[in-house]
């Protein structure tokens, strides 16, 4: 769980007027195998915090650990032992790991690929019973554990499972972890119970931040995992709920549903079955669905652009530009909702697995689109790669155009300010086409790993080759897609529009403060005592008020 805060309006009482704004809003899904075109199996999620938040994609290797080393989460102090070797994987990290690593989304060596995490947050009666604990398994540290100590997916879930149990969640969280055996999907409830299932092939799911998991049959440990006491706390916190004379988990665990959940399950699965019966003022929604359709990669890309197309609705990021002002925190507005695709998004990735590609090259492909996917490309990955690009890892928290994120930055925040120059959907349209390409080149890119499954050295220098190749083709073509957009704004509104962009980008980031450190103890009793003594001071400037009061008499 990310939180971020900003400043106050009044330095001064920053101390006492100190106000958390955290935004969780990712949103996953999976489509099994059985409901696809191709046959293989799509995972994926977009990573949803905040605009101008710098992200990287990077290769992790093969580390041999000294004896009694150990991991810990620069975020909250949570510790675990690092094992023996940490495998060679993929990531895709924040810039500033001082403030939590959040490595997010990748392949490790063995094909195991992970993407973590979906955010949601238990019932405050829940809570009561079984609470977050501090310095407990969180999102900032859970990749950088899991995916570089696990050989299975079914590995990965029984580790967060015993980390849970023996160490406590510092928030609720959905998982999904998947291997060449199929998808695990797992819900960090609370402080110390969770329940994970093995996805069925024959259904799909949009989970945003939320929980979703329905009747779990605990008796059937091939699978399911989860923890014993996860009907006894619920009873214990008199939250316990059954749909249908059976145990409902998301029912028993989750907070009334929120609008921001609302818009974008019912939206999400609009998108990849517009004849579902489901509607948008459903009391509930449930994690399985089925479809006639046969979904394909391009479905599960128009998923994570979607904003509310083909409904009555706007999305919410529109309102200031059709006149109705910005939207607040927390107000219901009966047309502009929360889209999936929105301004806060950092990135957008999606597992194509397929049974034919080898676990050595990941299993599949991971199309990764690094910044908001409404006007960026998804590009392919295979987890064999030994290498990224350089303009996946420039670090840093201005914007920079040697970078893939800030220049992706750049063009959506160009088309997002000034509609009416780009309402023709040309950079969409060439972002489509080149997509298309790859999805045709990547068809005979699987034919070569399969054909090299026995050289994996030479199967991992084939897919680095191809992908740096792509890579800096493709950016050197964005380049040109933003210094155009560029150009065309400047040309219409002059170039201190530009200069307006970077003054934006500026000022959210002086308005950005971190506390992550931050001890919520120390402010709070730092915050009574400072409303104490300011209420002394004042009672006895009121005294002695009074008594010169009285002399004056």
């Amino acid at each position: 769980m990310k939180k971020h805060y900003f400043r106050s309006a009044v330095a001064a009482l920053l101390p006492l007027l100190l106000i958390a704004q955290p935004v969780e809003a990712c949103t996953g899904f999976i489509i099994g195998k059985k409901l696809t075109a191709d046959g293989s199996t799509l995972v994926g999620r977009t990573e949803d915090l905040e605009p101008n938040h710098n992200k990287n994609f990077v290769v992790r290797e093969r580390v041999y650990n000294k004896k009694g080393a150990i991991f810990e989460d620069a975020a909250n102090g949570f510790q675990y032992p690092l094992p023996e070797i940490s495998y060679k994987y993929t990531a895709v990290p924040d810039v500033t790991p001082d403030q939590g690593i959040f490595d997010e989304a990748g392949f490790n060596e063995y094909g195991v690929s992970i993407s973590a995490t979906v955010s949601a947050s238990a019932n405050d009666k829940i809570q009561k019973v079984d609470p977050y604990v501090k310095d407990g398994l969180a999102e900032s540290g859970l990749t950088s554990i899991v995916l570089p100590s696990v050989k299975t997916a079914r590995e990965g879930v029984e580790l967060i499972a015993k980390i849970v149990e023996e160490k406590g969640a510092a928030e609720g969280n959905i998982v999904t972890i998947a291997d060449k055996e199929g998808v695990w999907y797992m819900e960090i409830l609370s402080g110390h119970q969770y329940a994970a299932i093995l996805f069925p092939e024959d259904r799909f799911a949009v989970f945003p931040n939320t929980f979703f998991l329905g009747h779990v049959d605990l008796s059937d440990t091939e699978r399911t995992i989860a923890s014993k006491d996860l009907e006894k706390v619920a009873k214990e916190a008199n939250s316990y709920k059954e749909v249908d004379g059976k145990f409902h988990v998301s029912q028993s665990y989750n907070p009334p549903l929120q609008e921001a959940d609302r818009s974008r399950v019912w939206s999400g699965i609009k998108s990849l079955d517009p004849s579902s019966p489901v509607k948008y003022d459903d009391a509930s929604f449930d994690l399985l669905h089925t479809t006639d359709r046969k979904l394909t990669l391009r479905d599960a890309m128009n998923l994570q652009r979607n904003r509310l197309e083909g409904t009555k609705y706007k999305p919410q990021d529109q309102m200031e530009l059709d006149g109705k002002g910005i939207p607040k925190k927390g107000e219901f507005d009966a047309v502009y909702k929360y889209p999936i695709s929105n301004p806060n998004v950092m990135e957008a990735h999606i597992f194509q697995l397929k049974d034919e590609v080898p676990a050595s090259a990941g299993g599949g492909t991971m199309w990764l689109s690094m910044g908001s996917p409404r006007n960026a490309p998804y590009l392919p990955y295979y987890g064999n790669i030994l290498n990224t690009y350089q303009a996946y890892q420039e670090l840093g928290d201005h914007y920079n155009d040697r970078s893939w994120y800030w220049t992706i930055s750049r063009i959506n925040d160009l088309v997002a300010k000034y509609p009416d120059l780009f309402e023709d959907g040309a950079i969409r349209t060439e972002m489509e086409r080149l997509e298309s390409q790859w999805m045709v080149e990547q068809d005979l890119s699987d034919q070569e790993q399969i054909a090299l499954a026995s050289q994996p050295e030479e199967a991992s220098k084939k897919a680095t080759e191809e992908s740096l190749a792509r890579a800096e083709k493709t950016f050197e073509r964005l380049q040109e897609i933003r210094k155009e957009a560029e150009q065309k704004v400047a040309d219409e509104h002059g170039k201190s529009a530009l200069q307006d962009l970077d003054d934006e980008e500026d000022a959210a980031y002086e308005e950005k403060i971190d506390l992550v450190d931050f001890d919520y103890d120390y402010i709070l009793a730092a915050g009574l005592f400072g409303a104490t003594l300011l209420a002394i001071v004042i009672y006895l400037i009121r005294s002695k008020k009074q008594k010169g009061g009285k002399q004056d008499d």
